[in-house]
């Protein structure tokens, strides 16, 4: 089997043997050390589908703060998307492509090698290889003239095929015709044009967008603020942390609402909040009632734990923590 240098790899994948750009097995499980689970067999971590739906409601500021900063992952959020049909969440494993203005001499030879494998034309074999729950992000590099993934044609079949929405770092044609259909999809900027002057130099491959690496195999988050990248080992403590704080979170609201001014702010929020042991007993019962309704009352999460869940929790926060101050929920 061959390889070439940098992103023109080569692996053998069926018809995809000759192509240049897709990212081998072996890569994907090498530069993945922390994922111990399933994997499709191109290599990528296969986040289970129960963990998935129960990232359903989470949202930018529980998936993008919290275990992740704890963990270390500082720039796994970015915004500044235009959304269709934002009001519906985006959550699915991540399948990259890449592209780079193109170049005669090199996507020449790509092209061939992809016409000699009886494939189609870039954007259409990446879609090819979608599987159910996927979420393809197509970077562009945030071009938005000719930067063009899809129009609607391709939209409904990514959609029909994953049963999920996409991401295109870069431009979306035929807008309208797309937002009839019932899945999520970010985008730059709308352009009318089609899909030219680019090539495609990687699939499942490491990729940036904004100010995120994103790897195949991570689990993005979409939301009406933007986007979270998830590396697969941290997806279901993201999940727990879900549940625990909105669970907080639908407790705290209703003592503020139900209390019509009985409570300061600092008594249920903030660095000096939560010292009454009733207070901290009732939001405990509250809080292990919800997540024993979900099936997590064994799940190893504790509500008055604070360095767990920061601010979010049934218990005092630790002053010494600088995340309970950026936090304004």
């Amino acid at each position: 089997m061959k390889r070439y240098a940098a992103v023109f790899l080569t692996t053998s994948m069926g018809l995809w043997a000759q192509f240049a750009g897709i990212f081998p097995r072996e890569h994907l499980i090498k530069y993945t050390p922390e994922w111990k689970g399933e994997r499709f067999a191109d290599g990528r971590p296969k986040v289970p589908d129960a963990i998935l739906k129960r990232l359903a409601t989470t949202t930018s500021e529980e998936a993008a703060w919290g275990p992740l900063r704890r963990a270390g992952y500082n720039h796994q959020w970015e915004g500044g998307w235009r959304i269709l049909n934002p009001d519906k969440k985006l959550v699915g494993r991540v399948f990259t492509c890449a592209y780079m203005p193109g170049r005669s001499e090199v996507s020449s030879v790509i092209e061939a090698d992809a016409a000699a494998a009886g494939l189609s034309q870039s954007n259409v074999r990446v879609m090819d290889m979608l599987q159910p729950g996927d979420v393809v992000i197509a970077d562009h590099y945030a071009n938005i003239t000719h930067g063009v993934f899809t129009g609607d044609n391709l939209a409904v079949a990514i959609w029909t095929r994953t049963k999920n929405g996409f991401v295109v770092n870069g431009g979306l044609r035929d807008m309208e015709a797309t937002e009839q259909y019932p899945f999520p999809v970010y985008f730059r900027a709308p352009f009318p044009g089609t899909f030219t002057g680019r090539m495609l130099t990687g699939v499942n491959v490491p990729i940036r967008v904004g100010n995120v690496t994103v790897m195949p195999g991570d689990v993005v988050i979409g939301d009406k603020e933007g986007l979270t990248f998830v590396p697969p080992h941290m997806v279901e403590k993201i999940a727990e942390y879900t549940e625990v704080t909105q669970a907080v979170d639908e407790w705290r609201h209703k003592k503020f609402i139900d209390g019509k001014g009985k409570f300061k702010p600092s008594d249920l929020y903030g660095a000096n909040s939560m010292r009454d042991p009733t207070l901290q007993k009732e939001c405990k019962e509250f809080v292990s009632q919800k997540l024993s309704a979900l099936g997590r009352s064994g799940a190893a999460v504790d509500p008055l734990n604070p360095s767990a869940y920061f601010v979010s929790s049934c218990g005092p926060p630790q002053q010494a923590q600088q995340q309970s101050a950026d936090r304004t929920r």
